[in-house]
């Protein structure tokens, strides 16, 4: 049985119509027995803070002496209920869900490393084969690894740096990093993982980067640091690891750019692709910055420039931050007026400035970039393809995920911002995805209010009843890597937010040549809590009374709404006979068609707008001289069938 994630505070840009929702309990805590990465390249991991060392080094651990310490200070301790779960070693967390190879690759890794393995200790062992506990016996662990005291009376400028591999289900992460100065009589926690997804293990050693100094000022001489599994995260499963504690001098001059962000709706959504009429005037940019050095940072500014994938600027705006203190962050939030922009990919990099930023300790943690592509007619959550290369994510989720159901529904968020009509949606395949009669996709549209209705949410009412026929996933989908299934009829959409929900069916079995269905998940870029739903038909709580069916697993399922017929059905038009030429054309355009009957066009600019239209039979030549040089989509349809091709006017 596979986790179903809660819906609601995945994400801080979670959408105002449920904000006021309360989070629900997990229904069921029974972790992934593996990960369903479809590939994990290396890289740099979001908000990982940078590589180790780069100061002074005041105080370090690679506990190659065991808990006795190899440190100035003395012996580590080991707290709470469950501290024996604390240990160190040498070897890889197992236990029923996590596999020994797990283990953290840090810098000393093989003189022994701390470890809590709580897989390990929510099973029965019959000698080294760990059999998992029955999911009521699960325990939320409460234990700490705690340093002896640490006198940094003469250094009190500091930083904590170390090494850590993690993976936690199934509630919120239990994982902190706490400094006290006080004896241990209070303790100022961090949270250690920070940007890493719930459920899924991230394949690397990271480290992290912590400014203790605020908690260090009140007695210097009386530090302590912990490692803090907390039992009220309601979490059981999988593993910390950590390694190689560094406590580092800070510099005078370091900023660093937390994250950034490029949203069209400003509710947190960062859409991989953009039709050309779906894309507002305005556009939410903005990023957080944090001073990680000892002085205050002046005249503080983030610039954000849009440049198109060859290069050429076509925005620029800074937002002042003024100055900013040692230890604090900022966010930047702002508007801007977004310029004419042409179909194409596009980057945004934000970047840090101010007085001193020449000076700053390490420069390349200085900025972000982000990525979108306005289309013709295809609209995405995800950006899968688009990214630089090494820096993209994905997972998959399908119908073997979740025991009792080989049916479900996927939904992906769709804000509409000028009325349009839907006609087929694209879906990008996950690698598991196995060919045959039994693994079938439909695809339809929900209004989101039925969808987010907790107590009765539904998948029942298509848009206009519209939905698609039921299209089994054939070898050469699964060569191809993506399925795109046109709606019976188009579907017309009026301004708001709609769900594009794809039904899938398969076996529900891990068997090799079961028939399957998984849908790719881009996991690179953090996405609102209820921009990518799942929606279970067999769905029970503990008690056996019946469960909520909708849950906010996933992140941007590469579920794509197409809103014109030019996407992936162009083989069942090509029967119409119809051709244009020239293409391009300085403007006249001729369009032949073997189709018999009256034949309509209309020429549609990038915006939407029908700019030009004329009825024919046979052939005709269209003037377009008059209209601005660009391209125009141009769709002929006899009422049955209709085709769209993209012209170029010089």
């Amino acid at each position: 049985m596979k986790t179903r994630f809660t819906l609601l505070g995945l994400f801080a840009g979670t959408f105002a119509m449920v904000a006021s929702a309360q989070q629900e309990g997990h229904l069921d805590r029974q972790p992934l027995a593996t990960p369903i990465g479809m590939n994990q390249p290396d890289r740099d991991t979001p908000m990982v803070g940078g590589e180790r060392g780069g100061g002074t080094v005041v105080w370090s651990e690679d506990f190659s002496n065991g808990l006795a310490g190899n440190n100035p200070s003395g012996a580590w301790t080991t707290e709470g209920p469950h501290a024996n779960i604390w240990k160190i070693s040498t070897t890889g967390p197992l236990g029923a869900y996590t596999p020994a190879s797990q283990r953290i690759q840090s810098t000393t890794f093989s003189n022994g490393f701390a470890k809590f393995a709580s897989d390990s200790a929510n099973c029965t062992w019959n000698g080294n084969t760990p059999t998992a506990l029955p999911t009521s016996q699960f325990v939320d662990w409460e234990a700490s690894l705690v340093s002896p005291v640490i006198d940094l009376s003469l250094t009190p400028q500091v930083e904590v740096v170390f090494q850590q591999r993690s993976r936690f289900c199934c509630g919120d992460s239990p994982f902190f990093f706490e400094v006290s100065a006080d004896g241990g009589a209070n303790w100022t926690a961090f949270l250690a993982n920070e940007g890493l997804a719930l459920n899924q293990d991230p394949t690397f050693t990271e480290t992290r980067r912590f400014n203790i100094s605020s908690v260090v000022a009140e007695d210097p001489d009386n530090v302590q640091i912990r490692f803090h599994h907390n039992s009220e995260a309601g979490t059981s499963h999988y593993h910390w690891q950590v390694d190689d504690i560094q406590i580092v001098i800070l510099p005078e001059y370091e900023m660093r750019m937390n994250y950034a962000y490029t949203s069209t709706t400003g509710e947190g959504e960062e859409y991989g692709r953009i039709p050309a009429t779906q894309l507002p005037s305005t556009m939410n940019i903005g990023a957080e910055v944090l001073n990680y050095g000892s002085a205050v940072q002046t005249n503080s500014s983030v610039q954000c420039v849009i440049t198109t994938q060859a290069g050429a600027e076509v925005l620029s705006h800074t937002t002042p931050l003024g100055d900013i203190q040692s230890g604090a962050s900022i966010v930047s939030d702002d508007w801007v007026n977004l310029p004419f922009m042409d179909l194409g990919r596009y980057n945004a990099t934000f970047s840090i400035n101010s007085d001193f930023i020449d000076q700053d300790g390490v420069l390349t943690d200085n900025s972000k970039v982000r990525n979108f592509e306005i289309t013709l007619d295809q609209y995405s959550l995800d950006a899968l393809g688009n990214y630089p290369p090494g820096t993209e994510v994905r997972q998959q989720l399908g119908t073997a995920s979740f025991t009792d159901n080989a049916t479900m529904n996927f939904m992906t968020m769709y804000n509409i911002f000028t009325a349009t009509e839907a006609f087929s949606a694209t879906i990008i395949l996950g690698t598991n995805t196995r060919a045959g009669e039994a693994a079938t996709v439909e695809v339809f549209l929900l209004d989101t209010a039925d969808v987010l209705n907790i107590a009765s949410s539904s998948v029942d009412f298509p848009i206009d009843g519209v939905t698609s026929d039921v299209v089994s996933i054939t070898q050469q989908h699964v060569s191809a890597g993506r399925i795109t299934v046109p709606f019976i009829q188009p579907v017309f959409l009026n301004p708001g937010a709609y769900y594009l929900c794809a039904r899938i069916s398969g076996s529900g079995t891990t068997a090799t040549n079961d028939p399957e269905v998984y849908i790719a998940d881009d996991n690179t870029v953090p996405q609102p809590g209820i921009s990518t739903m799942i929606w279970l038909p067999i769905d029970f709580n503990d008690d056996g009374t019946e469960g909520r069916h909708v849950y906010g697993n996933g992140n941007a399922a590469a579920i794509r709404l197409n809103i014109t017929a030019a996407v992936g059905i162009e083989e069942d038009l090509a029967t119409t006979g119809v051709s244009m030429y020239p293409n391009p054309t300085t403007g006249m355009l001729n369009i032949v068609s073997d189709a018999s009957g009256l034949m309509n066009v209309e020429v549609i600019d990038l915006l939407g707008a029908v700019v030009r239209t004329t009825r024919f039979t046979g052939r005709t030549t269209m003037d377009l001289t008059g209209l601005a040089h660009g391209v125009y989509s141009v769709r002929v349809s006899n009422g049955d069938q209709s085709k769209v091709e993209r012209i170029t006017l010089h």
